[in-house]
């Protein structure tokens, strides 16, 4: 195992910059998450870790050792893409030695047979070592690629997107999997994702990217609380935040956010006060996670005020276990997750509770977080 640098790192396709001056430390052992959409430059960074592309800028370091100017084959890293890759006519045993075979590598067949064995019992697979890819289910299909890449003992390993083409169920048991095994490999690991259940889920820590620039790291949990920006607040969570440009209100000692039409009122809590009082502006955005909204009332409207708002029902949706109302107030359409067993009808009068205890506060103009400015 190694540790992993990544030192102002930058990569250039004509006019475009995939990757922009990304500094990173990963300790020894240590597996990250990289989260991001798509065109965010997460690929494109374990490509230059891996070797496979050549950066524009910056450097790489696999423990003590600058790799740029080291083969691909020669950095002991092992990457597993969103596609399988498995050779066809090669059975479960054979795509997994294969590796172990390879020119430079010549490892004795003992050995050869160790590791793959070794591997096969970690990752529930030895019942599978004689079947062709073929005749295997699409999860066990990647167990074998990660299988593949992890036989050859890496010091650090890559993982490209490798459970987001599998149906949700399957996702879910494979994310418990990843969970289970990050606990057994120790190997520094970075794992590629665009879902942010998988970023909240794995990993010791969480790398948040977009247009090739890192938005904020941090515990998966301190990176969901309390979010960089806006950009980060909207990609951790589904429905999306709800973002609510709103003005400042003074009363003595009291504060208040007024919603720029006026439909939502809000007290701000005391922890928030200082973070107001440092920013010195006169508007905000707040974002307040349709989880931390309730339906007071619906059928008829309850009683507007402080931290409540009268609006109309305008799509409600059952998700499995809970239920997604998106209602009118105002101007803004806000989202609130509800109690699977409620009901609503389009149009449908409500009164919606805010939890200000939780709300986000935001920059308009730069869209940071100011308890982070």
């Amino acid at each position: 195992m190694a540790s992993l640098r990544l030192e102002n790192l930058s990569k250039d396709y004509d006019s475009v910059q995939a990757v922009k001056s990304l500094s990173l430390d990963v300790a020894d052992g240590e597996f990250i998450v990289m989260l991001g959409p798509s065109g965010a430059g997460k690929t494109t960074t374990l490509k230059l870790i891996a070797g496979v592309v050549t950066p524009t800028d910056g450097k790489v370091y696999i423990g003590d050792r600058l790799v740029n100017a080291i083969e691909p084959h020669k950095r002991n890293v092992a990457m597993a893409f969103e596609s399988y890759a498995l050779y066809p006519h090669k059975n479960v045993k054979q795509n997994l030695a294969f590796p172990l075979k390879a020119p430079g590598r010549k490892l004795p067949a003992a050995e050869i047979e160790q590791r793959v064995m070794g591997v096969a019992e970690m990752l529930n697979i030895h019942m599978l070592l004689d079947r062709l890819p073929q005749h295997l289910s699409n999860g066990q299909k990647q167990r074998v690629a990660l299988g593949r890449a992890m036989v050859r003992e890496p010091e650090v390993l890559l993982l490209d997107e490798p459970i987001s083409h599998l149906d949700a169920k399957l996702r879910h048991r494979m994310r418990t999997e990843f969970k289970a095994l990050e606990t057994e490999i120790h190997t520094t690991t970075v794992y590629v994702t665009h879902d942010y259940l998988e970023a909240l889920s794995l990993g010791d820590r969480l790398v948040v990217l977009n247009e090739g620039e890192i938005q904020q790291t941090g515990m998966p949990d301190d990176v969901f609380l309390n979010p960089a920006n806006v950009f980060v607040s909207k990609l951790l969570g589904h429905p999306q935040i709800n973002l609510i440009p709103c003005k400042i209100f003074r009363d003595g000692d009291a504060l208040q956010l007024i919603s720029l039409d006026g439909a939502i009122r809000m007290g701000v809590p005391a922890h928030l006060h200082g973070a107001i009082a440092a920013y010195g502006g006169d508007q905000l955005i707040a974002g307040i996670r349709p989880l931390h909204m309730t339906v007071v009332a619906h059928g008829v409207n309850g009683e507007a005020g402080l931290n409540q708002c009268n609006g109309l029902v305008y799509v409600y949706e059952r998700l499995g276990t809970k239920g997604v109302l998106t209602a009118a107030v105002g101007k803004q359409q806000l989202d609130v997750i509800t109690p699977i067993e409620m009901s609503f009808d389009y149009d449908e009068a409500i009164t919606l509770g805010i939890d200000t205890e939780r709300i986000l506060l935001f920059d308009p103009e730069s869209e940071k977080n100011i308890q982070q400015l």
